[in-house]
């Protein structure tokens, strides 16, 4: 009896000790660290939180996929040709907590994977197009006796609209647990590394009004161009850009690394359309006389990324009103400017372009060059008595 109820005793210690060590382990949160893109030195010190105009509806999405010892993983810890769904198919929403200062999953809290060989692959994006969320089609297969994940996403522009932005996330391998501080900024607490990089190019078009001469600018008359004499009233609509891709496709492959680490992917858009004109939206008057203040006659704007070619144009109509203190005129003239003459041709991925417009409303002063045909011609010379 004696000895039974030592073997119980010992049982319960053990037993204990087991559930001690279990709770430990599953206690890790998973949590995110994320981070713009920074081409020179990826050292992420542009905060993601910096995409958002409110940073408490700051949010990204992510896909996760479990390879679990004894289940996914052979003896060796190789993977085999199964996973394990660890976020929802339809992707875990991340959220930005500004009283804990960290990127946790919205619905519930996520634990790491006990199994020492365990570990977890990510896939993470924001997307919104004109104000709507837009995700791409994830795919997660095994190919080729390894793990390949495929990001795709379709895209529609259309210029003048600012709230629109694509942006995907390095791929995440073999991840055991939150890493540490290569992302971290302001505090923020570690986790899984998400670098983004912007899917698609960005334009600004501006347009300010100047005199031709560079010691005659212009002024302002109540909102409108002056140099003193003439007011102008600048007006540019009727505008649009083409031909260019308007719709296209992103098309993304990632393949296991083999080795815990972050890793680019590999693609390029692709145009899914005959190119054509796309309008720009809305009239613009210009108001601004300086460079450093100029209109946005284009607000920044996503477009598809693609090459340039000498045949894109932008083009509108000038509508210039001339007004004098007695007088006043109108013209409306068709401007038409090659893109390639404006210092680029391609808009590139992560990259945001500007343009300046220079519109130059005073032309040569009118003025005069009187002269009269010739002397007086002597004609017949009469006299008469009265």
């Amino acid at each position: 009896m004696k000895k039974f109820i030592y073997i119980a005793a010992l049982a319960l210690i053990a037993g204990a000790a087991c559930t001690k060590v279990e709770t430990e382990t599953q206690q890790v949160k998973v949590t995110f660290q994320a981070a713009n893109y920074v081409p020179q030195t990826k050292a992420g010190e542009v905060s993601f939180l910096d995409e958002f105009a409110d940073p408490a509806n700051a949010h990204f999405f992510s896909r996760a996929f479990l390879h679990a010892e004894g289940v996914d993983l052979d003896a060796s810890g190789n993977v085999t040709s199964s996973f394990q769904q660890f976020f929802p198919t339809t992707g875990e929403q991340i959220n930005w907590d500004a009283a804990h200062t960290i990127w946790a999953p919205a619905s519930h809290d996520y634990y790491w994977p006990k199994g020492e060989k365990s570990f977890v692959n990510f896939i993470s994006w924001y997307g919104t197009v004109n104000g709507t969320e837009s995700n791409p089609t994830i795919t997660y297969a095994y190919t080729a006796d390894k793990w390949t994940a495929k990001l795709e996403w379709e895209y529609t522009a259309t210029l003048g609209q600012a709230t629109s932005n694509l942006l995907y996330a390095d791929m995440a391998w073999r991840y055991k647990n939150n890493d540490g501080a290569i992302y971290k900024k302001d505090g923020v607490t570690e986790g899984v590394p998400t670098l983004f990089h912007h899917a698609l190019s960005q334009i600004n078009i501006k347009v300010y009004a100047d005199d031709e001469a560079a010691n005659e600018n212009l002024t302002l008359s109540g909102d409108k161009p002056s140099d003193g004499t003439a007011t102008w009233t600048i007006v540019l609509k009727n505008a649009k850009i083409t031909p260019i891709n308007s719709t296209g496709k992103l098309s993304l492959t990632n393949v296991d690394p083999g080795t815990n680490k972050t890793q680019e992917w590999t693609g390029s858009w692709a145009g899914t359309g005959a190119a054509a004109a796309v309008d720009i939206t809305g009239t613009k008057t210009v108001d601004a006389v300086k460079k450093a203040n100029a209109t946005d006659f284009v607000a920044p704007s996503c477009v598809l990324p693609q090459t340039l070619s000498s045949s894109v144009v932008l083009s509108f109509d000038l509508d210039l009103t001339t007004t004098y203190s007695n007088a006043s005129h109108q013209e409306i003239i068709p401007v038409s400017i090659k893109l390639n003459d404006m210092g680029t041709s391609e808009w590139a991925q992560n990259t945001k372009y500007t343009y300046y417009l220079r519109v130059v409303p005073s032309q040569k002063k009118v003025l005069f060059d009187p002269a009269v045909e010739s002397a007086w011609i002597t004609g017949t010379t009469t006299e008469k008595t009265i």
